[in-house]
C-alpha cells in the first residue's frame, strides 16, 4: 500500500473514472430539456475550482462566436447592473456552498436575466435558489480540494459548449480515464520525493490551459501549504521566472508544437541557471525535460489528463510532509474566512 492509497483523496480522485462519463449522459440529457438557445454573450461565474473550470471552458464556448467574460462572483455582483439584457449567466458551484456565488444566481435571476446553475448538490442552497440547475452526478465531496468535482465540472461545461453550438458532445470512457489515473502516478510520486524542500512551484498554461495551471497552483497550494502560483505563459517569460530559485521548480504546460518549443527553450535557459523546469507535454513529440507524457485525450478532455498528475502530485507532497490531503494544511479554513453559506453551526 502507498501513501496515495491511505487517502481519502485517492478516493475522489480515481471515481473521476465513472463519474466523467455519467455527467456527460446526465448533463447532455438535462441540456435538452433546456433547450438553451445560442447567445451572444455569456457570462461565466464561479470561485475556485470552479472557476478554474470556467477558464478551461472559455474558448471552447468562444470558437461558437460568442463573447465570453469569466468573473469571480463578487466581480459579477459589481458588474451586473451594465450586462446586456441578453447576456446568458452559467454559474458553476460544485458544492452550492459558495456565499457569492448564490448572491449572484439570486440576484441574476431577480434582474430577469437567462440563468443556468451547474452544481453537484441539488439541495445545496445554490440548488435550491436556482430556477434553471443541471445537477452533476458525481456523489458528495466534503473535502476543501475538489478533484472529481473538478473532472465532473469540465465535463458538463464542456456538454454546455456543445449544445450552445448546436452539435453532440465527445465521450470519453471509464476505462480511458482509469487508466490515465494508473500512469500518472507513479511520475507524481517520484517527483514529489524530489520536492520535500522545495520553496514555490509556478505552473504556466495558454488557452484552456491557462485554467489548467490555475488549478494545478490550487491544488498544491491547498493540499500542501507550498506557496504556488499560475501564470499565462507569456506572461510567465515576462519576469516571473526572476522569482524561481534553485528550490524552486516550475511546470510548463504543452499542448502544441509551439508551445512545446517554447516550454523546452525556457528550461534549456533556466537549468544553466541552476532554475528547474519541467514540461507537462501534451503532444506527440518528447523533450529532454519532460515530466511525464501521457496518451493524450482530444481536447476539451486533455485538460482532464493534464490535470490528474497534479492532483497525485500534491496527494503526494502534502503527505510526506505529514498533512492529510483532506483536511489541507488549515483544517477548517474556510469556515473561519465565512466563504461557505453552511460555515455557522
Amino acid at each position: 500500500m502507498t501513501m496515495v492509497d491511505q487517502s481519502i483523496i485517492d478516493g475522489f480522485i480515481r471515481a473521476q473514472a465513472p463519474v466523467v462519463p455519467a455527467t456527460i449522459a446526465a448533463v447532455r440529457q438535462r441540456l435538452r430539456e433546456l433547450a438553451l438557445l445560442r447567445a451572444s454573450h455569456i457570462v461565466l461565474v464561479g470561485s475556485g475550482t470552479s472557476l478554474n473550470a470556467l477558464m478551461v471552458a472559455k474558448p471552447a464556448l468562444e470558437a461558437g462566436g460568442a463573447f465570453v467574460e469569466v468573473l469571480n462572483p463578487g466581480a459579477f455582483l459589481q458588474r451586473e447592473p451594465v450586462l446586456g439584457r441578453k447576456a446568458l449567466v452559467v454559474a458553476l458551484s460544485q458544492t452550492g456552498t459558495s456565499e457569492t456565488t448564490v448572491a449572484a444566481v439570486r440576484r441574476a435571476q431577480d434582474n430577469g436575466r437567462t440563468c443556468v446553475t451547474i452544481t453537484a448538490e441539488a439541495d445545496s442552497p445554490i440548488g435550491q435558489v436556482a430556477t434553471a440547475k443541471v445537477v452533476m452526478p458525481i456523489g458528495p465531496e466534503p473535502v476543501g480540494p475538489k478533484t472529481k468535482g473538478y473532472g465532473g465540472s469540465l465535463a458538463a461545461l464542456a456538454e454546455l459548449a456543445a449544445a450552445l453550438a448546436g452539435h453532440a458532445g465527445q465521450d470519453v470512457t471509464e476505462l480511458e480515464i482509469a487508466a490515465l489515473i494508473d500512469a500518472a502516478t507513479p511520475p507524481a510520486l517520484a517527483l514529489a520525493a524530489e520536492l520535500d524542500e522545495t520553496d514555490g512551484l509556478l505552473f504556466t498554461g495558454e488557452g484552456r490551459h491557462f485554467g489548467t495551471a490555475l488549478e494545478a497552483s490550487l491544488k498544491l497550494a491547498e493540499m500542501t501549504g507550498v506557496p504556488a502560483a499560475a501564470f499565462p505563459t507569456e506572461e510567465a517569460m515576462h519576469g516571473r521566472l526572476h522569482g524561481l530559485t534553485g528550490r524552486s521548480l516550475c511546470v510548463m504546460i504543452a499542448a502544441d508544437a509551439a508551445e512545446r518549443r517554447l516550454a523546452a527553450h525556457a528550461a534549456g535557459v533556466m537549468v544553466s541557471l541552476d532554475v528547474r523546469i519541467l514540461i507537462l507535454n501534451l503532444t506527440a513529440e518528447p523533450t529532454p525535460f519532460d515530466w511525464l507524457r501521457l496518451d493524450r485525450l482530444a481536447a476539451p478532455y486533455d485538460a482532464l489528463a493534464a490535470i490528474l498528475p497534479v492532483q497525485r502530485l500534491a496527494q503526494a507532497m502534502a503527505a510526506r510532509r505529514g498533512i492529510p490531503p483532506h483536511l489541507m494544511r488549515f483544517p477548517g479554513l474556510s469556515k473561519k474566512l465565512g466563504i461557505k453559506i453552511d460555515r455557522l453551526p
